[in-house]
């Protein structure tokens, strides 16, 4: 693999530099880390996602994936050291994308500013709008509520799906999760819920299921269940998940 000067043999765990032929030996988890970045160039990869190598499940903590960063950068030396460029709260990016022109890195800085400043006074707007909202209009009730239907499990039984408010997830992503969760549910004997409650983490990466049902003795049953996927297409409701948490139960 070759980015900017650099050779990455993955085979042998080197990262050479062809200007200087200096050769650096990396361990395994520095090889895992540089090769998810090569593999996905000027894109943002979390922590969490470079701590799976590539795999669905975590092979390291992501302390050590900071770590390998951080030897890594060592290794390209000052001059390529922005290579891989930190995404504050987001995660790392390796950007192989030749450098702009000089004028045109003056005009982005001068945009940024611009945009900064835009965004100053229109947090400075809101915050007037939300305090007169408050204070001066009538309040409305905020719903948390994104979606709700009712599902019809082999014609038998209906369970109510109902999507809380979190990051934006497309209609085939999640009418992809609903059948996947119904065929399960279509599994059991006797289905014990009535209702799932649906929502996914601020970074998309977990998803929370509330099930709840009514015992025979009239009381309310209620199992919360969390899945998390690191991965860039994340599937959540894999096979081998849905027989371990046993939905019947």
């Amino acid at each position: 693999m070759k980015f900017n000067v650099f050779e990455f043999d993955v085979s042998n765990r080197l990262l050479i530099n062809t200007q200087t032929e200096t050769e650096y030996s990396l361990t395994r988890t520095e090889t895992q880390v540089l090769e998810q970045l090569i593999k996905h160039p000027n894109t943002v990869m979390t922590k969490g996602q470079l701590a799976c190598a590539g795999s669905f499940e975590t092979v390291m903590s992501e302390s050590a994936v900071a770590k390998a960063v951080f030897t890594i950068r060592k290794y390209l030396g000052e001059d390529y050291s922005e290579l891989i460029e930190t995404m504050p709260k987001k995660g790392y990016r390796l950007n192989i994308s030749p450098p702009l022109p000089e004028w045109r890195q003056v005009k982005t800085k001068r945009e940024k500013q611009t945009r900064i400043v835009f965004g100053w006074v229109c947090a400075f707007a809101l915050l007037v709008v939300v305090v007169m909202h408050q204070y001066v209009w009538v309040t409305t009730p905020v719903s948390f509520i994104r979606d709700s239907h009712t599902i019809s499990i082999n014609n038998r039984e209906h369970i109510e799906y109902t999507w809380l408010n979190s990051p934006q997830m497309s209609a085939e992503h999640i009418a992809h999760l609903e059948q996947r969760l119904s065929k399960a549910l279509s599994m059991c004997e006797s289905i014990p819920w009535k209702q799932v409650f649906f929502t996914f983490s601020s970074d998309s990466q977990v998803l929370n299921l509330v099930l709840e049902g009514v015992m025979p003795n009239g009381d309310t049953r209620v199992r919360n269940i969390k899945t998390s996927d690191f991965s860039l297409k994340p599937e959540f409701l894999s096979n081998a998940w849905l027989q371990e948490v046993s939905l019947c139960d």
